[in-house]
């Protein structure tokens, strides 16, 4: 194999970050906002760029990155301004011949294709708002024996289907490019409008392997104009104030959604009709409700959804993407976790903790605290990519009492009007859920999928009240060791080994990232108990 050094980076104006390889080793990928501590989502109104300066700052301070010895520079932005961009960032001149340009959407493809582990033939679909500079909103490929071809795409004279998303989440009161997962969980608990889903027939539609001409523009600090004018002339403000007309309104845009979705994949497969295996990339596969209708198709026996579906996934699939350029066998493989980030030694993590009281690890006192109802946060190794966290980043608890669910969500300060999600055995995910495919894409938590009906009831926490769904972890021993132990010590004395499995941050706020963060969440009674692999603290 030929020896390279490789480094991606992208800007934008919710998400940007680094990835650096090494002779085909993922050095590291850095979300920008896990830095900064700034939610990466931005007003318009604002119109500004963020920059990756802190994450490149990050790779050369902790990983040993040096650009003058880096083979390949690689962005989805044009050579142009890429150069331009890092040069202003780091006074570093890229050298022509160094700089690798990669499409935005082919950058989400090649990801989520070389992830998928799929070796057959694959329909490849990444659908999104808009794609920075590339002027479309979706692109569809054949994945073929470790190369894409193009199929189809859609421009941005066409509507866009995260258009469409953002705005309904605008319509109904919240931030667009920020709150689409709370329309999501919202959708739930509405009921179907008829008279809404045919009146709203005609903003988005789809033509074959198109949308419907759009004519509308985004402006800064502006609406999306005519799309959400179509929206409220028909609700009005009498139908807006009538109780539960946003859970309502949510539902019926949902299911428009995802009737759409389904539509034009169905159309798209025609094209591939010989495939078999769908890989999913691009910030609408952030909504797992999609997710499962697309799961649940005749077409396909497997689906992967790309765990850092959105832009956020772009550096690492602009890397990802000059591998494959220059290793000529570059296959798809499976990845064994996404725990791509920094990890904090012993000692950083002892530095932090001088006003806390600290117990050595146990696998069992660790199992008692959640049978005891303690909110426990699971801090270990490398932080996670993606906007999932799946147990190095995580907080965790018991899922079958019924007042855990509002206990938690006043601790953090949300209100996504969905259940948390559980961590469960990889042994015991059938025993609990109907998991009938795409089980490798179940461990990145990306898809829901049903309950089986005697578990409904038992818990609580991680199930929805309304349609019983649930957005599965599945745990296995070779991807979190100790998460693994956790569940399975569990189980022993429960029956089943299942948790409580959500994002270790607080509303608004990223992720956390530094050892000091977390013990923060300690301090303010965010959580009980800190557990790492060193200590537990309270």
């Amino acid at each position: 194999m030929k020896s390279y050094k490789i480094l991606g980076f992208i800007v934008g104006a919710h998400s940007c970050g680094a990835c650096y390889v090494v002779d085909g080793k993922i050095i590291a990928n850095i979300e920008e906002e896990r830095l900064t501590r700034i939610k990466g989502y931005v007003d318009f109104e604002n119109d500004f760029e963020r920059y990756p300066v802190k994450s490149i700052e990050h790779l050369i301070t902790r990983f040993g990155l040096n650009l003058s010895e880096v083979d390949y520079f690689t962005s989805f932005l044009p050579k142009q301004t890429g150069v331009e961009v890092f040069k202003a960032m780091y006074n570093f001149q890229i050298p022509d011949d160094k700089y690798i340009h990669i499409d935005h959407h082919e950058a989400h493809s090649i990801l989520s294709y070389y992830m998928s582990g799929f070796q057959d033939d694959t329909l490849v679909f990444c659908a999104d708002a808009s794609g920075g500079v590339n002027f479309h909103s979706s692109k569809t490929y054949l994945g073929s024996n470790g190369k894409l071809k193009y199929i189809d795409g859609l421009n941005l004279n066409h509507r866009s289907l995260g258009h469409y998303y953002s705005c309904l989440t605008e319509f109904v009161g919240f931030k667009r490019l920020k709150d689409e997962g709370k329309i999501v969980g919202l959708s739930g608990h509405g009921k179907f409008w008829p008279e809404l889903y045919k009146a709203w027939g005609d903003v988005l539609k789809i033509e074959g392997t198109r949308t419907n001409l759009d004519n509308h523009s985004v402006e800064s600090g502006e609406i999306y104009l005519d799309m959400y004018k179509k929206y409220f002339e028909f609700v009005g403000s009498k139908y807006w104030k009538n109780k539960g007309a946003i859970e309502d309104i949510a539902h019926t845009g949902q299911v428009l959604f995802e009737n759409r979705v389904v539509e034009l994949v169905r159309n798209l497969h025609q094209k591939a009709p010989h495939t078999k295996k769908l890989a999913l990339s691009g910030g609408i596969f952030a909504n797992v409700k999609l997710n499962k209708r697309l799961n649940e198709l005749e077409l396909f026996d497997e689906i992967f959804v790309l765990p850092p579906m959105g832009d956020e996934g772009l550096a690492l699939g602009c890397v990802v993407g000059v591998m494959s350029q220059i290793e000529p066998d570059f296959k798809p493989i499976k990845f064994n976790d996404v725990f791509l980030g920094t990890e904090y030694s012993r000692d950083e993590i002892f530095n932090c903790s001088d006003n806390f009281k600290k117990d050595p690890f146990y696998l069992n006192v660790v199992v008692n605290l959640l049978l005891d109802k303690k909110i426990v946060g699971l801090y270990q190794g490398r932080s996670e990519s993606g906007p999932r966290a799946l147990g190095n980043r995580s907080i965790i608890c018991d899922c079958t009492y019924q007042d855990t669910y509002e206990k938690l969500n006043n601790k953090l300060q949300r209100n996504d009007y969905m259940p948390f999600a559980p961590a469960v055995l990889d042994e015991d995910a059938d025993r609990i859920f109907h998991v009938d495919k795409s089980r490798y894409a179940c461990e990145f938590m990306t898809i829901l999928v049903d309950t089986r009906d005697e578990w409904k009831d038992k818990i609580p926490t991680v199930v929805h009240p309304i349609d019983k769904t649930a957005r599965i972890q599945i745990v296995t021993e070779s991807s979190n060791p100790l998460f693994h132990a956790i569940l399975k010590k569990y189980k022993e004395i429960t029956g089943f080994g299942i948790l409580v499995n959500t994002s270790f941050n607080v509303h608004n706020e990223p992720i956390v990232e530094k050892p000091q963060e977390a013990f923060n969440h300690l301090k303010n009674g965010v959580i009980d108990f800190l557990v790492t692999p060193y200590a537990m603290f309270y």
